[in-house]
């Protein structure tokens, strides 16, 4: 039985760079990047992914799970198109993700009706806690990729009591919406709350991390990492006081796709192993350096954990 697990989407994603070039699809979505992430700080066998498959999808992403010395058990094929995604990367590292799936961007159809179709169509290809394989459900830590609220909400009440520990990475999709005292009752059980820059700029348009996080901690997240992409993150949590600023490890990016959630299967691989949030922060920092310096979710997969810990030692925040 795992004992980490890693809840999200798989995708076919075409990353588009802001320099002129070709680019191919790839294998992708926040659930392999995370897993990618966590197997430099945790043997692979110990790591299940739970996700659904999109029709005709199963058999390539198996291989690479398994190949990645991953557990396979949760791999679930569904009847339902993969979800393809273009990645338009600017020069200073944003980017803006658009389906390319022709239901999700019919030019025919209102902006708000291919919102709620997109949304649907994500929540078919999300998986739920009771896609968790029986044998795997007192995995002692679980994290929760970005998917939509239907499913979050309750995959984390149903985790409350079960798993020691469970991390939560935000979609905009919801978290946009809401303030930090409704996004902690939202995911009100979880145990680590790690925003994107995308959903910390939300929360704190001032720019005020450091408030922020207290305002965080306040709401009721006990553990927070707000990630803030080249500019590092900031941690918070009991006995971290003021909030600590880990920079980002140095990296030469070929393709930025995936680093968020690379950072956060690492972190909780980290905290399964006993380590301090800061620690893990930092270890997080070098899983997502080190998996922007390649491309698509199958190179990420093949990343060594000998070179991850040679990063770490030879880098000093």
């Amino acid at each position: 039985m795992p004992d980490l697990l890693v809840l999200g989407q798989v995708t076919v994603d075409h990353a588009v760079p802001a320099a002129p070039g070709p680019w191919r699809p790839s294998l992708g979505g926040n659930a392999l990047y995370a897993a990618a992430g966590a197997r430099l700080w945790c043997d692979p066998a110990r790591i299940g992914v739970v996700t659904r498959l999109g029709r005709g999808l199963a058999p390539d992403v198996t291989a690479l799970v398994a190949g990645a010395g991953l557990e396979t058990g949760g791999l679930i094929p569904v009847d339902v198109e993969p979800l393809v995604e273009w990645h338009l990367y600017e020069s200073d590292g944003s980017r803006r993700s658009l389906p390319r799936n022709p239901a999700l961007r019919d030019p025919t159809v209102d902006p708000g009706t291919l919102r709620l179709r997109y949304l649907a169509h994500l929540e078919a290809l999300s998986p739920t806690g009771e896609d968790i394989p029986p044998a795997w459900r007192l995995a002692r830590a679980v994290h929760l990729a970005p998917q939509v609220a239907t499913r979050h909400r309750p995959t984390v009440a149903g985790l409350s009591g079960r798993a020691r520990w469970v991390s939560v990475d935000p979609s905009p999709h919801y978290a946009r919406d809401l303030d930090g005292e409704e996004l902690a009752g939202l995911l009100r059980g979880s145990h680590a709350f790690l925003p994107s820059r995308a959903e910390v700029e939300h929360l704190a348009p001032d720019g005020d991390w450091a408030a922020l996080a207290g305002r965080l901690r306040a709401a009721g997240f006990e553990e927070l990492v707000l990630k803030l992409g080249g500019d590092g993150c900031v941690v918070a949590a009991p006995g971290i006081e003021p909030p600590r600023r880990i920079p980002a490890a140095p990296a030469v990016a070929v393709d930025l796709t995936g680093a968020g959630d690379a950072f956060c299967g690492a972190y909780a691989a980290a905290r399964l192993a006993g380590l301090d949030p800061v620690e893990a922060a930092r270890r997080g920092a070098v899983a997502a350096a080190m998996v922007i310096e390649c491309a698509g979710a199958p190179a990420a997969l093949a990343l060594s954990r000998s070179e991850a810990e040679r990063r770490l030692r030879g880098w000093t925040p």
